[in-house]
């Protein structure tokens, strides 16, 4: 009788380890995720701001020279 619980109880254990470790991927996935949208839309403000920079020393050039 007490195998049969003991088997139960091994596999709940192994159940919950096992979705643990799932639910540990699908955050890691869900940061890297967001990591990764965070980055491009840094890289497209700094784009963006070295293109308004050049545009304004540009401008300045023009006004000067």
């Amino acid at each position: 009788m007490y195998t049969m619980y003991e088997a139960l109880a091994r596999e709940r254990t192994q159940e919950q380890l096992t979705l643990a470790a799932q639910h540990r991927l699908s955050q890691q996935l869900v940061q890297a995720r967001r990591w990764h949208r965070l980055a491009a839309f840094s890289a497209r403000r700094a784009a963006r701001s070295e293109r308004r920079l050049t545009e304004e020393l540009a401008a300045d050039y023009q006004l000067v020279g």
